[in-house]
Order: C-alpha cells, then sequence, then structure tokens
C-alpha cells in the first residue's frame, strides 16, 4: 500500500482513537459535569485534536522535521475549521432536526474526517520536493 491511502487508513486508525477518547470525553462532559453539549464539544474536541497532531505528524505523515510552531498553528487552524463544521453540524442535527447528540457526533465525525484529512496532508504537512 502507498501514497494517499496508506496516509488515510493511518490518518483513520489515528483519527477513530481521538474520535473514541473524544466521544467518551463528551459523553462524561455531559452527563456526568452537565455541561452544555455545544459547549462539550467544543472542550473535548479541542483537547483530543492537540494528541491528535503528534499521532499525525509522526505515524500518518511520518513527518521528522522540527518545524512543530509553523506545524502546530497550521494543524490547530485547520482544527479550528473542523471545529466550525462540528460545531454546526452538532447544532443543525441536535437542536434542529432533534437527533441524539452521540448519534449526531459520529456523522459530523465523518465530515470532518475529510476536510481534516486533506487540508492536514496537502497544508500542514505538505513535504516541498
Amino acid at each position: 500500500m502507498k501514497g494517499v491511502a496508506k496516509q488515510l487508513i493511518r490518518y483513520i486508525f489515528i483519527g477513530g482513537f481521538c474520535a473514541i477518547a473524544d466521544m467518551v470525553a463528551l459523553y462524561a462532559l455531559v452527563e456526568y459535569l452537565h455541561i452544555w453539549y455545544l459547549v462539550s464539544a467544543t472542550i473535548s474536541f479541542t483537547v483530543v485534536s492537540f494528541f491528535g497532531y503528534f499521532g499525525q505528524k509522526y505515524f500518518t505523515f511520518e513527518d521528522a522535521s522540527n518545524e512543530h510552531k509553523r506545524q502546530l498553528v497550521i494543524f490547530f487552524l485547520v482544527a479550528l475549521v473542523g471545529l466550525a463544521i462540528n460545531s454546526a453540524s452538532m447544532f443543525t442535527l441536535v437542536s434542529v432536526l432533534g437527533i441524539w447528540y452521540i448519534f449526531s457526533n459520529i456523522i459530523t465525525k465523518i465530515v470532518v474526517l475529510f476536510w481534516n484529512f486533506s487540508a492536514n496532508k496537502y497544508i500542514t504537512f505538505k513535504h516541498e520536493v
């Protein structure tokens, strides 16, 4: 397996762990700490994104550069766009369409996956040739 397919599978693998951690945190924040689902989704998404940076940098995109400052800033800008997509989707699915917030979060993860993978591959961890 080569190129983009390998990276996408690795991205989904790392992203899968991050998604599970995000959903566990989301559930705990909503059900046990009684924080509004949209605030909880923002908190969990942000915390998990930080850990996702390292997995995506070193495992998915095999980037050994020492450009952490630049890449981390870009990664979080990409994540902020992902967060906006996530929040808008969550609000629409839960508050407008009445879909359970956990199921809505799963749907949203699929949408955000494609944005984050593409932006990180072609912007954040782009290798100059």
